[in-house]
């Protein structure tokens, strides 16, 4: 353009006048330096349009950038929460008891746990804080716990203090159905053990004679697994578990007062259904392990015992019966607990129970009534009426003991 407008001011200039050429020259480069202003301001839009541009496509790429970061975050959080389980219970009671014993409201229970599971490797840990009190300090007339309560009458714990108890801390391999390893601190294999939670249990209390019989807890190493086969509508299954573990007495959770470690084993067995027969499980269980008498003093101890699960349409039926051997002084319990489902939130059950132990000095009977609630499977709301009745043995010395009494229990759980 600038080659075109000098070439026609040069001819203009050859073919005019001297001062007609210089006017026509004037007005010629105002053209221009017009036209060069008006170059330089569009060059200038060009590269602020350009800039614009620029920030435009940084900006969209930057809001991919988050949007492809934010999925990758989801789906994290989704495989995480996927094979990360937290939950926790609180199981909140009522007792009163005839005698001198009274009445009291009961913070029984509050757990947490913590799962967590990445490829074939499993953890589980749970944490119990046990008659929770309102402050450290101040003493009241608390029961043990559900799981750690002794249940003798006339001898609770009146500390009020409670306690934070590790009630299971183990890591599994899980290598198929049929075989997984698992150490560190877990529950007895036994029914009620394992399915102990209050809002699975239908009172409000667990049978007297568990704690006396088999080791409630193992800290150890137990292998376990399941044999399934399809019959029918149902399956046909058998189950084992070989355990070995510290010996059973206080502090054997970091130590043991012997090389030889207690060991156990479970046999158990999933008969096939059809028709109103829902469930008919048999388990048979052995342990043999010490016990501490005096001081450092151990006794072989050695249980023996079996339980079944029956259903039948609405009715229900669980039962355990163990007999055990230390020091020459044999003990024994059981509990039978049939119950029926009245509606599907509602189950009535009566249960008779029994335990004999001469090293407890302990000799007794109950029967409960009670009714439970469970408007969802993680809500459930108890009552019962039990009565104890003290069995004449010549090893029960405290008159107190042998009394009969009776007694009202009543709790709200729920289960998170």
């Amino acid at each position: 353009m600038k080659k075109s407008i000098l070439v026609l001011a040069v001819v203009a200039w050859a073919a005019g006048p001297a001062s007609a050429q210089q006017d026509e020259l004037s007005k010629l480069r105002m053209e221009v330096a017009a036209q060069q202003a008006a170059l330089a301001a569009l060059l200038q839009r060009i590269d602020s349009l350009e800039k614009q541009l620029a920030q435009t496509a940084t900006k969209d790429e930057l809001e991919d950038e988050a949007k492809a970061q934010q999925d990758a975050v989801t789906s994290v959080r989704e495989t995480v929460l996927g094979r990360i389980n937290i939950s926790g219970y609180s199981n909140f009671r009522f007792v009163t008891e005839e005698g001198d014993k009274a009445a009291a409201f009961q913070l029984d229970h509050l757990g947490l746990i913590l799962g967590k599971q990445l490829r074939r490797f499993n953890f589980l840990t749970e944490l119990e804080l046990q008659n929770v009190p309102h402050h450290a300090e101040v003493s009241s007339h608390e029961e043990g716990g559900e799981d750690h309560e002794e249940e003798t009458h006339g001898e609770e714990d009146v500390s009020g203090e409670g306690q934070v108890a590790v009630e299971n801390a183990w890591m599994e391999y899980n290598h198929s159905n049929y075989l997984s390893i698992r150490v560190g601190k877990q529950l007895s294999p036994q029914y009620w053990w394992q399915h102990r939670y209050p809002n699975l249990t239908y009172s409000t209390s667990l049978p007297i004679y568990l704690r006396e019989l088999f080791p409630p807890e193992l800290i150890g190493v137990m292998v376990r697994g399941e044999v399934l086969r399809a019959s029918g509508n149902s399956e046909f299954g058998v189950g084992y578990s070989f355990y070995a573990a510290n010996n059973d007495f206080e502090g054997h959770s970091q130590a043991d007062l012997r090389n030889s470690k207690a060991w156990g084993a479970r046999v158990q067995v999933r008969f096939p259904t059809t028709g109103l027969l829902r469930r008919l499980d048999v388990a048979g269980d052995y342990y043999n392990g010490k016990s501490r008498r005096v001081g450092d003093e151990l006794e072989d101890d050695k249980v023996a015992g079996f339980e079944g699960q029956l259903e039948v349409a609405r009715l229900l039926v669980h039962g355990e019966y163990a007999r055990g051997e230390s020091a020459g002084l044999r003990r024994s319990g059981f509990y039978f607990q049939p119950a029926v489902r009245l509606h599907p939130d509602w189950v009535s059950f009566y249960r008779v129970e029994q335990l004999v132990s001469p090293r407890l000095e302990r000799a007794e009977r109950r029967q409960l009534f009670g009714v439970n609630y469970r408007p969802l499977a993680q809500i459930a709301l108890k009552a019962e009426y039990y009565r104890a009745q003290p069995l004449h043995r010549s090893f029960i010395r405290a008159e107190q003991e042998r009394k009969p009494f009776n007694g009202l229990a009543t709790a709200a759980v729920f289960f998170f």
